[in-house]
């Protein structure tokens, strides 16, 4: 039955070649013609007219590129091939980020049941099942747009024009910086970049100081950097009474009541650079929430995506084997629609059994919910549905 997902595959690469990333002769690519195995050859190279005729003839379900550039790409072992650089890649996976949907489901991985909650199942932990959902993705797409603005043009002074942003086909986004001055950037300095961006490398204790009068002097919203971004934190976990924060710093119930009921002044106070400093709120505290407050306002990312000179990414235009849908470039990060835009695939009616899945839209269709039922949908529904583990083919599938 695979085959007829790589028909269909085959069928898209006939009529859409993605476009050849920079330099492609310089790149190393890997790939695999087996669903459900992402990377089963490697270390192979292709010009422009290979890579279009390997994509038609072949078409694998996934193909990745080296964000490394290579004298000899295809050589092995890694340093036979001289590394020439490496662009810079940031990778979010909603799943990564915390980014959880009540329409997601929950697996167990060793006996295959599937939950509407997360938990434990065998003594493990429960796997989820991601499914489009246009909240999740638009607060993703926040995050993803505040890296680019904030961090690499803001921050790191990185030109537009060597950022490119790609959705991954399944559960994230990759941000590709091909900046020249960056592309012989070291492995440590990659990985202070990310500590940094994450906000691992921060101590917020070095943002306070006393005055001359004896008051607690701390960063202000406005400020540049990671301490506007934390005071901006701080004034959020106030104004929401986010008081898990102040649990894990170390307050007591008593405490968090007395300072819950003088947020709206506190929050003014540390607009002005004022944090309360008394035996209420010791400043040892303060820095404390200002570093537990850090996933407010840092990134969650895959660093070793970040770090690795050698990795492999995702081929942007390229179709994802698991979920059918294209890795598609982003123009405008603020108006794109990946379950609708990257829903490339035949849209042919075919016949499968579907075991659970919740109500979602993909592409122009909006389904379910669905639970132990025989219907048909068009083929790239099928496949998103039989690549997340929830559906077979139907034995009277006209597919």
């Amino acid at each position: 039955m695979d085959k007829l997902l790589q028909d269909a595959i085959k069928e898209f690469y006939r009529r859409h070649i993605p476009p050849p990333p920079p330099e492609v002769e310089r790149r190393e690519f890997g790939y695999s013609l087996t669903f459900g195995t992402k990377i089963e050859k490697r270390h192979v190279s292709f010009d422009s007219k290979g890579l279009r005729r390997f994509l038609q003839e072949k078409a694998p379900f996934y193909i990745s590129y080296s964000v490394g550039y290579f004298k000899f790409p295809s050589e092995r072992p890694m340093e036979n091939k001289i590394q020439l650089g490496s662009d810079l890649v940031f990778e979010f996976d909603a799943d990564e980020v915390g980014l959880f949907s009540d329409k997601d489901l929950w697996r167990c991985e060793k006996c295959g049941k599937i939950f509407s909650k997360p938990g434990t199942h065998c003594g493990v932990p429960l796997k989820p099942i991601l499914f489009p959902d246009p909240v999740r993705d638009e607060r993703l797409r926040e995050m993803v747009a505040s890296l680019v603005e904030e961090f690499l043009i803001g921050e790191l002074g990185v030109d537009k024009k060597y950022i490119s942003i790609n959705f991954s086909g399944d559960r994230g986004y990759h941000i590709h910086i091909r900046d020249p001055s960056l592309r012989d950037l070291p492995k440590e300095a990659r990985v202070e970049l990310a500590e940094y961006v994450t906000g691992q490398s921060i101590n917020p204790k070095y943002f306070f100081s006393i005055d001359a009068r004896g008051r607690l002097v701390g960063p202000r919203p406005y400020m540049g950097g990671w301490p506007g971004r934390l005071a901006r934190a701080v004034i959020k976990i106030l104004e929401e009474e986010r008081e898990e924060f102040l649990r894990q710093a170390g307050l007591d119930k008593r405490r968090i009541k007395v300072l819950m009921a003088r947020a709206k002044n506190l929050v003014e106070s540390i607009k002005k650079g004022l944090w309360p400093a008394s035996s209420l709120v010791p400043m040892e505290v303060w820095a404390s929430v200002v570093r537990l407050s850090a996933p407010l306002s840092g990134f969650t990312i895959d660093t070793a995506t970040t770090v690795d000179i050698h990795r492999l990414i995702r081929l942007p235009g390229s179709i994802h084997g698991t979920t059918g849908l294209q890795a598609c470039p982003v123009k405008s990060i603020e108006a794109f629609d990946p379950y609708k835009e990257c829903a490339v695939l035949s849209k042919r009616p075919v016949t499968l059994n579907i075991e659970r899945a919740p109500e979602f839209c993909l592409g122009d269709e909006c389904v379910g919910p669905f639970e132990g039922t025989t219907t048909s949908l068009p083929l790239y529904v099928a496949y998103f549905l039989i690549g997340r583990g929830v559906a077979q083919w139907s034995l009277t599938s006209n597919g």
